[in-house]
């Protein structure tokens, strides 16, 4: 499997966009956090946090391929968990649906990550440190905030047996961990 910083490398080599740069450090911090959570392989879980929105830069206009191209391109560098993982993100376009604990902490991360970027920007000083888990949960609530992030995708965390507040608190706290790299 490829490490962390070579991960870190492919992800830097087929991402353009700064911000989507930054989904991706989010979502793997957050897929660490659970990983620990849950027992499971944090490092693991983590590069596929950094990996699995690859190709979506190429592919953001084409949703059938998304996923599809970010699977091939680390075909042979990580397990075919990671790879299914991959694919099962986009599981409406690709067929593959989520079954395992990987595959939905993969899909909660990666919608509850733009939730918790949402609410520290409206923080007083948009930063992360301002945010508490209550305002993430009443931004949660509130379905005119940030209204592209599919809160059904969040609560995938409730088929890794844990509930709507708990992973919030979870994720949030991920994040402040790394608020320097995010910019927050």
């Amino acid at each position: 499997m490829i490490s962390r910083q070579e991960a870190l490398e492919m992800m830097e080599e087929n991402i353009d966009t700064i911000n989507l740069r930054k989904h991706c450090l989010a979502v793997a911090q957050i897929m660490k956090a659970l990983a620990g959570t849950l027992g499971e392989d944090q490092e693991k879980w983590e590069i596929l946090g950094l990996v699995h929105d690859m190709d979506y830069d190429q592919t953001k206009d084409d949703p059938e391929k998304h996923a599809l191209r970010s699977a091939e391109m680390v075909e042979g560098k990580v397990p075919e968990d990671v790879i299914r993982a991959i694919k099962s993100h986009n599981h409406k376009h690709t067929g593959v649906e989520p079954k395992s604990d990987m595959e939905n902490s993969l899909i909660a991360a990666d919608a509850v990550s733009g939730l918790i970027v949402a609410t520290a920007l409206v923080m007083p000083n948009s930063k992360l440190e301002e945010a508490r888990p209550e305002s993430v949960e009443k931004k949660f609530d509130d379905s005119s905030f940030a209204k592209n992030i599919d809160r059904d995708r969040i609560m995938y965390c409730e088929e890794l047996g844990l509930d709507r507040d708990e992973f919030l608190e979870l994720s949030l706290k991920a994040l402040q961990k790394i608020d320097e790299e995010l910019g927050l």
